[in-house]
């Protein structure tokens, strides 16, 4: 009995909570969808090709969506929110990844998600067809905020006969029938400095007139019969390949110059395709636009060789003036002035050191007013004294157009034994432009010097002075002063002055120069104020390779010392009474001569002292220097 009551009541709460969950997921459910429509979305399309038409054709990409949703009173905030693609629903696909961080709230209080480089590819069905579909993650990315995706319907979008996600795309369905002749539209007309005359996007930009020297983007349309898609495109490969070889227009060899097939469609009989063609010269001379398709091969099954041609309304065909007899040159038939490349402006850092990498910016500049410059090569030419450091010598710029300046930067060593010198460094130029007058492309080089100094570091250096430990007062004594140039250049206009406790200071030789690795010497007499230690200074003055005037410093000092000093000549010795001259026992007629003999011995010897004592001065002085 009990355990029937107890299998009953788990039977009521499993019920229960089956019903609870049906009935949670069902409000979730309707919360959801009530949320998404609380936003009204719009939305804005730039392409990236401008160059194409308003309408997005199947396989095209390189498509911007800016996409508006204005929140209704009570909807949830979406700042910081990502934006992900329901790929399942939607004709388009992100090429770099489905989830794309959202703005901020702008100033209207609308959120604001910028979908970039998509592409248009529903696939063959037509339920995706024109429809963008997406939905809003969570701010931790571990759900989406609302159960049903919004869809917008983005009118743009070709919804006509499908195609695969590869240019050359096809609609099994709904075949048409094989157009009888070649159709064109004209996308974009430009002049050669990039001044767009006409531009099916720009009011402003309405004049469709072909003059010679114009180029034209447009876009063909033309059948070929009995061949498959597969004979033109295979695995996104063209197999064909198409020379515009005939008529009115010309392709000239640069950069912007292309041709693509956009798209291959089977026909009754055939296929038909769509080809864009950009950058179109316009010779000035009739109307048409012609061109060939042919196999890559020679050998292809079947072989496809097809001529199509157009007659384009807009091209004005030139006419050159009668003419009357009149001598004067026909200046349309001139050639166009020559553009020339220069280098307007280069940088190095400063002062270059020799043993120092530096960096040398060069800046080119186009001199033309109306001509561009195209397949652009630089060279830089070094000397000896410099080396180009981790780089090569040569650059390649693809186009520079009329009035515009490019930069390049190069790492330059300057080689430790670099002269201390300006250093010429040789810049040539080699290019290529297009002369609209003679429609013919023209070769042109132009070359260049720069200079740029370079400075060795300065290595002079005051080695050592050269005098006796003691010198006497009263008495002139030699002293001199060494130096050397270690640097590498030259150093100029040396002068040396001695200052100190002398009786002569202030004396000052004038050097000359002194070139790398020499030495020399500053010499100076010098006599001493008084007795103690005599010290000075000695100053050399000199001028480096740029100029500079530099000075270097070195103390001397010596012990002054005064030769009498400390001389003993015993009692008496050294002094002279003239009394002693005389003998009272003497008359003046008949005076002895011993004390005038006794004088003079006692003034030899006295001079005898001093000159054996500063002797033995003299001498320990030489033993003291010799012991240094």
């Amino acid at each position: 009995m009990k355990t029937s009551v107890v299998k009953r009541v788990i039977a009521l709460i499993l019920a229960g909570l089956i019903a609870l969950g049906t009935l949670g997921g069902y409000l979730f459910s309707v919360v959801g969808y009530a949320a998404t429509n609380d936003f009204d979305p719009s939305y804005t399309i730039t392409k990236k090709d401008n160059t194409q038409s308003n309408k997005i054709v199947v396989g095209e990409g390189g498509i911007d969506i800016e996409i508006t949703l204005k929140p209704q009173a009570g909807a949830v905030e979406l700042n910081n929110n990502k934006v992900e693609l329901d790929t399942n629903k939607s004709g388009f696909s992100g090429k770099n990844g489905y989830s794309f961080t959202t703005g901020t709230k702008n100033s209207e209080g609308n959120y604001v998600f910028k979908l970039e480089n998509m592409t248009y590819q529903p696939g063959s069905g037509d339920s995706k067809k024109g429809k963008l579909a997406f939905n809003i993650k969570k701010t931790d990315d571990s759900g989406f905020l609302f159960t049903n995706p919004f869809i917008i319907d983005i009118s743009e979008c070709e919804t006509g006969g499908g195609s695969t996600t590869t240019p050359g795309g096809d609609d099994d369905n709904n075949q048409p029938s094989l157009p009888s002749n070649m159709t064109y539209t004209i996308q974009k007309i430009y002049r050669s400095n990039n001044n767009v005359t006409y531009d099916p996007a720009d009011n402003n930009k309405n004049d469709p007139s072909i003059h010679r020297g114009y180029y034209v983007d447009a876009q063909v349309q033309f059948s070929i019969p009995n061949v498959q898609k597969e004979d033109i495109i295979a695995n996104s490969t063209p197999n064909v390949k198409i020379l515009v070889d005939r008529g009115s227009f010309r392709f000239q060899s640069n950069s912007d110059a292309s041709i693509r097939i956009d798209r291959v469609l089977p026909a009754d009989g055939g296929v038909i395709c769509y080809v864009s063609l950009k950058g179109l010269y316009y010779t000035g001379s009739g109307s048409t636009l012609a061109f060939t398709v042919e196999s890559k091969a020679s050998d292809a099954s079947p072989y496809i060789f097809s001529q199509f041609s157009a007659e384009v309304s807009s091209c004005v065909p030139y006419t050159p003036e009668p003419d009357d007899g009149d001598d004067d040159p026909d200046y349309s038939k001139m050639e166009m002035a020559t553009p020339y490349v220069i280098v307007s402006n280069y940088s190095y850092g400063g002062q270059v050191t020799a043993g120092d990498t530096f960096p040398l910016e060069l800046t080119f500049y186009n001199t033309s007013r109306n001509l561009d410059v195209t397949n652009m090569m630089i060279t830089i030419s070094m000397p000896d004294a410099f080396m180009l450091t981790s780089s090569s010598n040569t650059f390649y710029v693809d186009q520079l157009d009329a009035e515009q300046s490019v930069t390049q930067t190069v790492q330059v060593t300057a080689k430790a034994n670099a002269a201390p010198q300006s250093h010429n460094i040789e810049v040539s130029m080699k290019y290529q432009y297009i002369d609209d007058h003679l429609v013919s492309r023209r070769d042109n080089s132009t070359q260049e010097t720069i200079s740029i100094p370079v400075v060795q570091i300065d290595r002079f250096q005051v080695t050592g002075v050269e005098v006796s430990q003691e010198i006497y007062l009263n008495e002139e004594s030699y002293l001199t002063v060494n130096f050397v140039n270690k640097g590498r250049s030259d150093v100029y206009n040396l002068s040396a002055q001695i200052s100190g406790d002398i009786q002569n200071p202030g004396q000052q030789q004038n050097l000359g120069n002194l070139t790398s690795g020499s030495t020399g010497t500053a010499d100076f007499y010098i006599t001493p104020n008084g007795e103690g230690v005599c010290t000075g200074e000695v100053t050399i003055t000199y001028e480096d390779t740029n100029m500079e005037e530099k000075t270097a410093t070195i103390q001397w000092s010596t012990n002054a010392v005064d030769p009498m000093a400390g001389m003993d000549f015993g009692p008496g010795m050294g002094e002279f009474d003239p009394g002693m001259m005389e003998d009272p026992t003497l008359t003046d007629e008949k005076k002895s001569p011993t004390p005038f003999i006794i004088g003079g011995v006692v003034i030899a010897a006295g001079v005898a002292a001093f000159l054996i004592r500063r002797r033995i001065l003299k001498k320990r002085s030489e033993e003291a220097d010799a012991n240094l």
